[in-house]
């Protein structure tokens, strides 16, 4: 899909304003070089000041926009603001979505339906968190995954968020703020979000509204200290501008500074994860960190490590608290040991020397109590992959069963047999995943024609990241030891039953 080169795109006689600039800088510097440039630009347009800046401008330079406006149904004047940014974008021909959002249901819905008066009970409660929740949840449903939504965050909301983060203790993501130009995850789904205003002051975007025919509405929360926001924007940083001059600018270089900083830190810590990490293909729902190299690290870049590795895709950071008894727990001498951590959902567990994360969904199948149903796959549900079936001289049907309860096993040139739990030891395999274990064996219609001379009735014991093969196979000249041809994935309970 071709970009749009800015060179064709109309201005209109505005001046060249910081607003106007800044957007045509961003614009060529991220949209023009990215996949979806040429789909449609969606604008989180809330009626204020800032947003409807960023459609005007954004309408000047002819992008290929689509508005997006969330009526929260929180303040008396959210209907004016709804009504204000559907008559400009109808004013203007410009396509747009209203929502609103029904607080009782957690649902959104089409801004032509109406609320009653029982619906609105308890939105006072609402907070900032649901509220933004609910928001993301409502653009998700037009835009869809990976569209590009526009954004209206300047450098005075950069600089309010490093304050915020500071006072609540923020690691060096929080100080570099908010990124201009990034995916996000909302619900499971990507989506990217363009910040082009990040390096416009809210002065400058308040004098080019003044200058231009934008209609907008200010929202009231934005004054007093009512929230933390509006106490740092209207107490704080103007006592601090009074004292040191141009605040924002000189914090805004500042986090330019550790943004650079951040990409120090991010390289060092993808070297340091690839030296750490041991792959553990039956699953993306796990993932290993080989404890000894671990160790190895200093203890700064392993708690970085630690840190980001445990965050995963999660919204939010662990607590330093955690790390800490992550680090005390790879300190700890039984080598058998299956302490766990929990954290969001996530577990964190050692055996051996090896580090374990296992994520929410992984958690609850390992304890019985997914939604989903979780299969163990062999390759074609019920054969062995070709790598695996070198050797065997008959056309067989294979089929797998679970590992029987006291079941043991005579491997391969072995003239003994072993406990179920003695060759998961043997082979490094932790006890939560001994459940998904299976055993290889004729379909029973298949047996039935063949002798015990010509085919055995037990093939191999598939274990997780490895299969072994057993003894009465050893006519087939195959391998005793082969990388497992499976792995897990989840099942809607649903479907698969209605299959």
């Amino acid at each position: 899909m071709s970009s749009i080169p800015m060179s064709s795109v109309c201005m209109s006689p505005v001046r060249m304003s910081p607003v106007i600039e800044a957007i045509k800088q961003s614009y060529q510097t991220h949209i023009n070089t990215h996949s979806k440039a040429a789909t449609k630009i969606y604008i989180a347009c809330s009626g204020g000041r800032d947003s409807m800046a960023l459609l005007f401008a954004c309408q000047q330079l002819q992008l290929p926009i689509h508005v997006i406006h969330i009526n929260h149904k929180l303040q008396k004047i959210s209907d004016d603001w709804q009504q204000l940014v559907e008559g400009y974008c109808h004013k203007h021909h410009i396509d747009y979505d209203s929502v609103c959002i029904d607080w009782q249901s957690q649902q959104v819905y089409g801004a032509d339906s109406t609320i009653s008066q029982e619906q609105q009970v308890g939105t006072q409660q609402v907070n900032e968190q649901q509220a933004r929740t609910a928001r993301y949840h409502a653009i998700m449903q037009i835009a869809g995954e990976n569209a590009i939504v526009a954004l209206a965050h300047h450098a005075n909301d950069q600089v309010e968020t490093l304050l915020i983060n500071v006072c609540q203790g923020t690691g060096l993501a929080g100080l570099t703020g908010m990124t201009a130009f990034g995916v996000q995850h909302e619900f499971g789904k990507p989506i990217w979000l363009w910040r082009p205003l990040l390096g416009v002051t809210r002065d400058e975007i308040s004098d080019f509204v003044a200058a231009q025919p934008i209609p907008y509405v200010d929202d009231p929360t934005n004054f007093g200290v009512a929230n933390q926001r509006a106490f740092l924007r209207n107490q704080i940083l103007p006592l601090l501008d009074e004292r040191f001059h141009k605040v924002v600018q000189n914090i805004t270089r500042t986090q330019q500074n550790l943004t650079e900083a951040q990409r120090i830190v991010e390289e060092q810590y993808q070297q340091d994860l690839a030296l750490c990490q041991w792959s553990n293909g039956w699953t993306s729902h796990q993932q290993c960190l080989h404890i000894p190299n671990l160790k190895s690290l200093s203890q700064a870049r392993r708690f970085n490590l630690l840190h980001r590795w445990v965050k995963g895709s999660q919204k939010f950071a662990p607590t330093r608290q955690l790390i800490v008894q992550i680090e005390q727990l790879l300190q700890a001498v039984q080598t058998d040991q299956q302490a766990i951590l929990q954290w969001q959902g996530i577990e964190i567990r050692k055996y051996r020397d090896t580090l374990y994360r296992l994520d929410a969904d992984y958690v609850k199948a390992i304890h019985g109590k997914s939604d989903n149903k979780v299969l163990a796959n062999l390759a074609a549900d019920v054969g062995l992959p070709e790598e695996l079936s070198v050797g065997l001289s008959l056309e067989l049907a294979l089929a797998s069963r679970a590992v029987l309860p006291n079941e043991s096993f005579q491997l391969l040139t072995q003239s003994f047999h072993q406990s179920f739990k003695k060759l998961c030891q043997r082979f490094d395999i932790p006890s939560w995943e001994r459940q998904f274990a299976k055993v290889v064996i004729m379909n029973d219609d298949e047996e039935k024609v063949l002798t015990a001379s010509q085919t055995p009735s037990r093939f191999a014991l598939l274990l997780p990241n490895t299969s072994v093969w057993l003894a009465d196979a050893g006519e087939l000249n195959l391998a005793t030891q082969a990388p497992c041809p499976w792995h897990l994935v989840w099942r809607d309970s649903l479907m698969s039953e209605s299959h």
